[in-house]
């Protein structure tokens, strides 16, 4: 498929903001449990990709199950922590804020998993970050507040899942993966829910917890889309727009007015993401032009 920057950026901030609103829904659905939501709306999306996968031809467990397996059980606990941060009076800005850091932490687990190197630039991404998520988790002596820690949480697991991505690319379709990971959230929710109980659910919770699938699905399929249309180091800077769409959904249906301590946290962590985006493209050029001074030698 021919390069499209502008199909790839818009895929991309259709993305984004199916993501924010499924984290509106989740917010909405504060009073469901984290595994009951997680089961819901996994199993509308697993259903749906199960078709994807099967009308473009694309296997549904991928060659490599132990990585399919690690992904899964990440994105899982992430979901589940993200979905925990979700309460009535944590800022929904907050948590998309928090879950953003997990391209820190991915960046620190392929230091420590896939042995790369970070240059001057991302250790200064990395400081920024520390400072964001500082002014946001606002520590004192008593502690931190469960829910910012629980967003913290979210981003972390969510950066390893994305790292074990890096490492399934050439094994498994963008499709497949989400397929495996849909389908494990569902199997690996459902004994919690069975614990907890079923909750009745009534026509709001049954459109929300539908639409949180259909958000998800919609937004894994933008996502790929958009990484065809472009590469990543073009256009993925374009995610951060997540944080921005929070923002504004936070404030008109949440009433929700970050403080100015929070939005300088939101600041240092938003910055860190796009020095980070940006040493990762000049990286990437880098050894393109070199690839391709080797090959006219």
């Amino acid at each position: 498929m021919q390069e499209d920057i502008k199909k790839g950026t818009l895929c991309l901030l259709a993305a984004s903001l199916l993501f924010s609103s499924m984290q509106s829904a989740s917010k909405a659905l504060y009073y469901i449990s984290s595994f009951e939501r997680t089961f819901y709306f996994s199993a509308v999306a697993a259903i749906l990709f199960f078709f994807v996968c099967r009308h473009r031809k694309e296997s549904l467990i991928g060659k490599r199950a132990d990585l399919l397996f690690m992904r899964s059980l990440f994105g899982f606990v992430s979901t589940i922590f993200l979905f925990l941060s979700s309460t009535k009076d944590f800022p929904i800005a907050n948590v998309s804020l928090l879950s953003s850091t997990s391209t820190i932490f991915a960046l620190l687990a392929a230091c420590l998993w896939l042995k790369e190197k970070m240059n001057k630039g991302q250790l200064a991404a990395l400081a920024l970050a520390f400072i964001g998520v500082v002014a946001i988790l606002r520590p004192s002596f008593t502690g931190i507040e469960v829910s910012a820690f629980y967003g913290l949480m979210g981003g972390l697991f969510a950066g390893l899942a994305y790292t074990v991505v890096r490492r399934l690319k050439d094994d498994a379709s963008p499709y497949t993966m989400t397929f495996y990971f849909m389908t494990f959230s569902t199997l690996a929710s459902l004994p919690f829910v069975w614990a907890e109980g079923f909750s009745v659910l009534h026509v709001k919770e049954i459109v929300l917890l539908v639409f949180m699938g259909l958000c998800m699905s919609l937004g894994q399929l933008l996502l790929s889309y958009a990484y065809r249309f472009a590469p990543s180091t073009k256009i993925s800077v374009y995610l951060y727009s997540q944080n921005l769409f929070a923002l504004l959904i936070g404030i008109t249906v949440f009433h929700e007015l970050p403080d100015i301590v929070s939005i300088l946290g939101g600041i240092a962590l938003i910055s860190a993401g796009l020095l980070n985006f940006y040493e990762v493209r000049k990286e990437t050029e880098n050894e393109r032009k070199n690839e391709e001074g080797v090959s006219v030698l």
